[in-house]
């Protein structure tokens, strides 16, 4: 029988675009994706690769010229990240961590295994979400975590005392993991399905860690689930794009309550005015 032969991609990746990249390409198919420095690396099955998918999505960010890749066979993918999944200290009450690091003594454990998932909490948008989410008091409340990745959010939801949480993303691959994570926390709470813009109900809390434009044009359905009195948490942006939700947020009876940044990424909590 024989045996799939990998593609290993090496593309040089400035910082401030690694995650957007990160996310499209393994909604494409590639495996195994982990930061070394400047690069980023990903794997693909030779019989899956789609050369002309890959170009245009480094297209968009002009790096067609950026990339490298050698033909390698048997990838241990948690070898892979464990090499580079160093345990995440949010302020003195959170760490995210993988089963493999010793355990700590703090308030708010969480452990990752992200595989082909997306968000162990490395990234300054994620640890923005999250530190922004230990600030408040959600005890009690109903949340709603849209593309949830690995489900990080949720899991510290529910170790924060929400009542419930609504998990949601459209990749099969994040939809495992994240069930997978929940067991891992022993979470009880956590509903997780498939969708996406179509969600159903309303929420005290809705999180939403995923790029600008999805963001902008989400902002209008969340709206119209959120309770009153209730808070939506983004990022996956920049700074920069602080004023664009600023407009929309006033065209819709919205105000943004709170900002807050970490190397030109932003998070923004957004109520009713």
């Amino acid at each position: 029988m024989l045996r799939s032969q990998y593609l290993e991609f090496t593309i040089f990746c400035p910082d401030n675009t690694k995650e957007l990249v990160e996310a499209e390409l393994l909604c494409a198919g590639f495996e195994g994706v982990w930061e070394n420095d400047d690069k980023l690396c990903f794997y693909v099955k030779e019989e899956d690769l789609d050369i002309e998918v890959l170009k245009s999505i480094l297209g968009q960010y002009n790096l067609i010229e950026s990339y490298s890749y050698k033909p390698i066979e048997n990838i241990n993918w948690n070898a892979q990240w464990e090499s580079s999944f160093d345990p995440i200290r949010i302020g003195d009450s959170c760490i995210i961590r993988a089963e493999f690091h010793e355990p700590t003594n703090v308030p708010y454990e969480i452990i990752i295994t992200p595989k082909m998932s997306f968000g162990t909490g490395h990234h300054e948008t994620t640890f923005l979400m999250a530190e922004v989410l230990l600030s408040l008091n959600i005890k009690n409340l109903s949340v709603l975590d849209m593309g949830c990745g690995t489900a990080v959010l949720a899991i510290l939801a529910e170790k924060l005392e929400a009542k419930s949480i609504m998990a949601i993303d459209y990749d099969d691959w994040a939809i495992e993991n994240s069930n997978e994570n929940l067991a891992k926390n022993d979470c009880k709470l956590i509903t997780v399905q498939k969708g996406d813009a179509d969600f159903e109900g309303h929420f005290d809390i809705i999180l939403s860690n995923i790029n600008r434009n999805i963001n902008l044009e989400m902002l209008e359905k969340y709206a119209s689930g959120l309770n009153k009195s209730g808070k939506i948490i983004l990022s996956g942006f920049y700074s920069h794009d602080i004023p664009a939700f600023e407009n929309l947020a006033n065209t819709l009876g919205l105000k943004i309550a709170f900002r807050k940044e970490m190397k030109d990424w932003a998070c923004l909590i957004i109520e009713s005015c």
